[in-house]
């Protein structure tokens, strides 16, 4: 193998690498996104969750 042969497939090696970081890193944010917004989802669900029993709760004191 030539001298410039190696220098092309070692260029060659490093275009792939980068490229695989960067998709990685693209797949990578998705998912952050995705669970930031399902942690969103679950947090509003359960303040719901919180003030429905909160006023089923005063409410059963307020007819006691």
């Amino acid at each position: 193998m030539t001298l410039l042969q190696r220098k092309y497939k070692k260029y060659i090696n490093k275009a792939f690498r980068n490229d695989k970081k960067i998709r990685l890193y693209l797949l990578n944010l998705h998912w952050i996104k995705i669970k930031k917004q399902k942690e969103r989802r679950r947090r509003r669900t359960l303040i719901k969750l919180y003030r429905l029993e909160r006023l089923r709760h005063f409410n059963m004191l307020r007819s006691a």
